[in-house]
């Protein structure tokens, strides 16, 4: 079965990415990979076929690991890998058997369960996950395969709660293969192998397979940085549209792929934001730069005189004959004002500017590199208004609930999604937020 890598990966890309457009946030309301080097193995130690096979029965082995250092997987020696950084702590990799094995095709995937790729539902189960990550990878690819669970031939790794494998015969083009697929579930995160190919090359990957769960490290640099600030959407969005589409284009995916993308990004945009153009692209980020709903939250506090309240118990007192949506927008500008003063809820207004630059990439109104030099700018500025992630996340989150005329305090709704989403990213050691705050932002692009 000749079915190369770059295309399986561009189309599991691609339908993360129709994900996205077809949930993208923000409007009128909410206005809003390097490759790594690959190691060859000494033997294959690690695989439970190591333990009934003599070492010269084994095929060669190779380890591979995923652009963020979160994993590492053990397959078969000789392998080109492609990566995908989906967020700081979401990663693909493509494993394609090349002129060694040309029938081999492998995709690797590693993502915290609240973060999964392609704005997945909920997930209740590994099986879920499993179900979810064949959709990215074969929906639309021309592959078809039925899946049946097996024993799984790789061993479980350390920290894993539980392993799933399964198998079934993959057909494409009147030519038919094996699949296998390996995933494997720990306390925060999920992590899959899927191979397809002919028979003899799958077998022989099967032999040798492991996932091994590494530390990974703190996001570095300026583009790290970018990222935590639409960190939050992205999440809800299931990957950055900015990093998939660039991922899309140096894998070089098919060009109706990128169309298909380019139109559904152009309709987000016209519908949310009214955006149809360049130059309205350029003017709504200027908006949100310069004034956003940062400015409707100071101007509706001073409207009530909100700002001379000593404190929010006595504004609560005052407010308690207005309506509910207005209450609770006044109180969350209130809290952001009294923490940030004139910059109160900007961080809401600035992380959108970095959403909607990728969007606009996306639908062909600016380049890369345009989006990319407009969100250093964003970058900067919120450098210069918040000390810390801890500060631009409250008032991102006090922009939302402004936004939403939400309570922050009730626990069941979409504000607290929000906070959810916030404390889960800010305790993963390598997540969008341990970029350090304070470092140089430079060009990197």
């Amino acid at each position: 079965m000749r079915k190369n890598v770059k295309k399986q990966a561009a189309v599991l890309l691609a339908a993360a990415a129709l994900g996205l457009m077809t949930t993208a946030c923000g409007g009128s309301k909410e206005t809003g990979g390097s490759s790594t080097s690959t190691t060859t193995a000494a033997g294959a130690e690690t695989t439970t076929a190591a333990a009934t096979e003599a070492p010269e029965d084994l095929p060669d082995s190779a380890e591979y690991t995923s652009a963020d250092g979160m994993y590492k997987v053990t397959l078969l020696e000789g392998l080109e890998q492609t990566d995908m950084q989906f967020q700081a702590n979401s990663s693909m990799m493509g494993l394609d058997g090349g002129s060694s094995r040309q029938g081999f095709s492998g995709i690797s995937l590693g993502s915290p369960k609240g973060s999964v790729p392609g704005n997945p539902a909920k997930m209740e189960s590994l099986e879920d996950y499993a179900d979810h990550v064949v959709g990215l990878a074969l929906n639309g690819s021309g592959v078809t395969v039925e899946w049946a669970d097996v024993d799984p031939q790789a061993p479980a790794p350390e920290g894993a709660e539980r392993c799933l494998a399964r198998e079934g015969k993959a057909k494409v083009a009147g030519t038919s293969g094996l699949a296998y697929a390996y995933y494997v579930e720990t306390a925060d995160s999920y992590y899959s192998v899927i191979a397809i190919g002919n028979d003899d090359d799958v077998e022989d990957a099967k032999k040798v397979l492991s996932v091994e769960i590494l530390g990974g490290a703190a996001a570095e640099g300026s583009k790290a940085f970018i990222s935590g600030l639409s960190a939050v959407l992205d999440t809800v969005n299931g990957a950055s549209v900015m990093d998939t589409v660039k991922a899309l284009e140096d894998m070089g995916a098919d060009e109706s792929q990128l169309q298909t993308l380019a139109v559904q990004a152009q309709q987000s945009l016209a519908d949310s934001w009214g955006v149809e153009d360049a130059a309205g692209l350029m003017e709504m980020a200027d908006w949100l730069m310069s004034e956003g709903h940062n400015k409707d939250a100071m101007d509706l506090l001073n409207e009530f005189g909100a700002t001379g309240a000593p404190d929010l118990e006595t504004l609560t007192a005052e407010l308690q004959a207005e309506d509910e949506e207005t209450y609770n927008s006044l109180v969350a500008a209130y809290k952001a004002w009294s923490a940030y003063g004139d910059a109160a809820i900007s961080a809401w207004d600035l992380s959108r500017v970095c959403t909607i630059m990728g969007f606009g990439y996306a639908a062909g109104y600016c380049t890369y590199e345009e989006a990319m030099d407009k969100s250093l700018e964003v970058a900067k500025k919120a450098q210069e208004s918040f000390g810390s992630w801890d500060d631009f996340n409250q008032s991102y989150l006090c922009g939302y609930a402004f936004w939403a005329g939400e309570d922050m305090e009730d626990p069941d709704n979409s504000v607290a999604d929000r906070i959810d989403i916030v404390d889960t990213l800010g305790a993963q050691a390598n997540g969008p937020f341990s970029a350090d705050w304070n470092m140089a932002l430079e060009k990197e692009w």
